[in-house]
């Protein structure tokens, strides 16, 4: 059985290539994360017009209404 054997030359050829493309791949995410973070954001705010005005100046109370759900206690 003969086995295939490279010289060193070709061999660090191989892992330079090798770590050069996974360089490459992990430095997109990277740098997409430093934009988001020290970026400033072009994307404009949706607004809902005067639904959002209207419900800004709302004042909301919370009810409480007995679940139908809820078994009664008749005492």
């Amino acid at each position: 059985m003969t086995s295939m054997i490279w010289d060193i030359g070709t061999q660090d050829k191989i892992v330079y290539l090798i770590v050069g493309v996974a360089t490459i791949y992990l430095t997109f995410p990277l740098v997409s994360s430093f934009k988001s973070i020290f970026g400033k954001s072009k994307t404009a705010e949706t607004r809902f017009g005067c639904y959002e005005d209207a419900c800004a100046s709302c004042h909301t109370i919370a009810e409480e209404k007995p679940s139908s759900l809820r078994k009664r206690k008749n005492a």
